[in-house]
């Protein structure tokens, strides 16, 4: 079944079977059909994202690695436990800031938070420190 959402027309699949044949077997017939928005063109992320690349070989390269090493089974079962120490890092510092009756800017510790995780599963080492404005230069250059 097809959707027309303005003006992308949309495949929907109805069935687990029918998503799995389309994800696993015909990912780049219809993945070369994507439409890439303009909001990645203003600082080149789409010439480096995974997300917003063209289908050229470096493409299929970064997505064999993210599929194999971040993205697998075993890779998210084995970072578990960094992620709940990642979550309980961000109540803690939730908790202080509210028994020293001071505020959270959550889209900042939300951003350090997420920075430490990927720098943690990719570098085993945090980047920023979320009791200190640390993270600001991190999140400059992404947004």
């Amino acid at each position: 079944m097809s959707l027309k959402l303005g003006q992308i027309t949309t495949l929907v699949i109805s069935s687990a079977s029918a998503a799995k044949q389309v994800l696993q077997k015909q990912d780049l017939a219809f993945c070369s059909h994507r439409s890439i928005l303009n909001a990645p063109h203003a600082q080149h992320h789409y010439e480096y994202s995974i997300s917003f690349m063209p289908i050229v070989t470096q493409w299929r390269i970064l997505r064999k690695i993210l599929n194999s090493n971040i993205s697998s089974g075993r890779s998210l079962d084995s970072s578990e436990y960094l992620r709940s120490e990642k979550v309980k890092e961000l109540v803690a510092l939730c908790r202080k800031a509210g028994l020293s009756n001071d505020y959270v800017d959550i889209g900042r510790a939300t951003f350090e938070t997420s920075l430490n995780l990927i720098s943690n599963i990719v570098f085993s080492k945090d980047l920023t420190d979320p009791y200190e404005d640390s993270g600001k230069e991190f999140k400059e250059l992404v947004v």
